[in-house]
């Protein structure tokens, strides 16, 4: 049989842990935190019983993948639940601008900026599936939907300062610059709107959901279809060398850079 060690149990580390276990992988999962999930994480960080997501809590991009559609997660526990308005900004003086499941609806809370907001993200919504299908994948690779990609690429590869042009109420501008902002570069740099667009376009096609239990359900989940196909998941255990791995025969890093770096050392 197949070995593989995966350092890290970040989303990746558990996904990729699911899919060669699934296959018959003996897989092995090495965390080195007292808890799994990497971004995924949930704990108590105020009031005893009240849980707080440490860095995800919304996933509109986990809900319909084709890891989503090959592993039934729901089997292990995981809910998802839809709040009434996906996302918004709020401003001054109770105003704000909010993104609801609907286009339409969305437009016509933003007023005169309404038809641009329906003439970008409109098209971009019906075409999503395929869309996501090219850039959910590795960056080098032949595009499954070329013209799909065009068009989303034609507003993503724009600085967030320019997009942000196309609306004139403050309202519509921070409802984008919101969500821009987690491409976490100066909104004046190329693709700045990337991250934005995707995130905009999500909430229209398919909500912005959040896990119940927290984000830490969403690990739990993987973890549980990873030990129901035979593999393990440890957590306390810094790996400091891939010296100390033995010699599987397919080592994974969900690391940072720098630790993969130093976990690979001279090899």
């Amino acid at each position: 049989m197949t070995d593989a060690v995966i350092v890290g149990s970040g989303p990746n580390g558990l996904a990729a842990a699911v899919v060669l276990s699934s296959e018959g992988v003996r897989v092995r999962v090495l965390e080195a935190a007292e808890t799994i999930g990497g971004g995924t994480r949930s704990s108590e960080l105020t009031l005893p019983g009240l849980l707080h997501d440490e860095c995800s809590g919304f996933h509109p991009l986990a809900v319909d993948t084709p890891f989503s559609r090959e592993y039934d997660l729901a089997e292990h526990g995981l809910t998802w639940s839809w709040p009434e308005v996906q996302y918004t900004h709020p401003l001054d003086g109770g105003r704000g601008g909010a993104a609801y499941r609907s286009v339409d609806d969305t437009a016509t809370e933003l007023g005169t900026d309404g038809a641009r907001w329906r003439r970008i993200f409109g098209a971009l919504t019906e075409r999503f599936g395929g869309i996501t299908e090219d850039f959910l994948r590795p960056m080098l690779h032949v595009p499954v939907h070329p013209v799909l990609l065009a068009g989303f690429g034609m507003f993503a590869a724009m600085p967030a300062d320019v997009l942000a042009r196309a609306w004139s109420t403050p309202e519509a501008r921070a409802l984008f610059g919101g969500v821009a902002a987690h491409a976490l570069r100066p909104f004046g740099s190329p693709m700045s709107s990337a991250i934005g667009i995707a995130l905009g376009t999500a909430a229209h096609a398919y909500g912005w959901p959040v896990a119940q239990g927290g984000s830490r359900a969403i690990a739990t989940a993987m973890a549980s279809l990873i030990e129901k196909n035979g593999g393990t998941v440890e957590t306390g255990v810094r790996v400091e060398s891939l010296d100390e791995l033995g010699n599987p025969d397919l080592v994974l890093l969900d690391t940072s850079p720098a630790d993969a770096v130093r976990i690979v050392g001279d090899r």
